[in-house]
């Protein structure tokens, strides 16, 4: 609509010193006397109109149109840059999510812990208030955290009763293999910590490396929590999920053992509990 519209469709820059007299103004310009309008530009395809006005008047002239311009192509690339590092950040995260999602279709009684998990994990860093960067790191490590079971035979990570210390000491080198897949990979080498330290405990009993405290990277330490939580509530061949209370209390129970004692109060502090709690929530949860 109006001069804006018009430059929009033209394609082609204006000076309008006197708005008012504009056969094209329109209410959406009261107040602005004089006017600059120049279109953003990216590659011969007009994607906005970038418009420079005063309430007094004002005599522009074509000097100043031809720095307004410049500085409307530069804006253009800008936003076209933007754009594409935007589509190529969410093909990145496709991908990721589609190579996580590959793993699960191994082991059809944990269909979308992944995507729990990192909901999970969001929902206590964001609790937590932590740093752009720091919930990058634990999105990303949420999402792979499992990515290391490729390497886990079947016969043992399919098994359908309780696994014998030989198998469980297979099943324990999933974090290793894990950081080997993205080491390799230098977006995902942020993501490392959390996937191949998210089965350490607190009192460094864990594995593989038997780290202890705040040895354990943050996002380690939370997507524990996360994943013991989902794999508690989860029905598996050898045996039924815990109810929420009973997953609550577990939590509890080995906080400061197991589980961190800070990342515990933020997963019950956490949007994820009301959620828990809101009317037909856990079959959603669930879905």
């Amino acid at each position: 609509m109006g001069i804006a519209g018009s430059v929009w469709v033209s394609g082609r820059a204006e000076i309008v010193n006197d708005v008012h007299s504009d056969s094209r103004f329109v209410n959406g310009t009261v107040g602005i006397s004089s006017l600059m309008c120049a279109p953003l530009k990216a590659k011969d395809t007009v994607v906005g109109v970038i418009k420079l006005g005063n309430d007094l008047p004002v005599m522009y002239t074509a000097e100043d149109l031809k720095l307004f311009t410049t500085l409307a192509s530069l804006a253009a690339v800008a936003i076209e840059n933007a754009s594409l590092y935007e589509q190529l950040q969410e093909t990145f995260y496709t991908t990721v999510y589609t190579l996580a999602e590959t793993i699960e279709k191994r082991d059809t009684y944990t269909g979308n812990h992944t995507k729990r998990v990192m909901e999970y994990s969001l929902a206590i860093g964001k609790t937590l208030e932590l740093p752009e960067k720091d919930m990058a790191r634990l999105q990303l490590g949420a999402v792979l955290h499992d990515i290391g079971k490729i390497g886990v035979r079947d016969s043992v990570l399919l098994k359908e009763s309780s696994l014998t210390d030989e198998e469980f000491e297979q099943i324990k080198n999933h974090p290793l293999y894990g950081e080997e897949i993205i080491r390799g990979i230098s977006q995902l080498k942020s993501a490392i910590p959390g996937v191949k330290h998210h089965h350490e405990k607190f009192s460094g009993r864990g594995y593989p490396d038997g780290l202890k405290g705040e040895e354990i990277d943050i996002t380690a330490r939370i997507i524990s929590v996360a994943d013991s939580f989902d794999a508690m509530t989860t029905n598996r061949p050898y045996r039924k999920g815990l109810s929420l209370d009973e997953a609550f209390e577990e939590l509890r129970k080995y906080s400061g053992s197991q589980f961190d004692p800070e990342i515990v109060d933020a997963f019950f502090a956490s949007d994820v509990m009301e959620a828990f709690f809101s009317a037909n929530s856990r079959q959603k949860i669930l879905l």
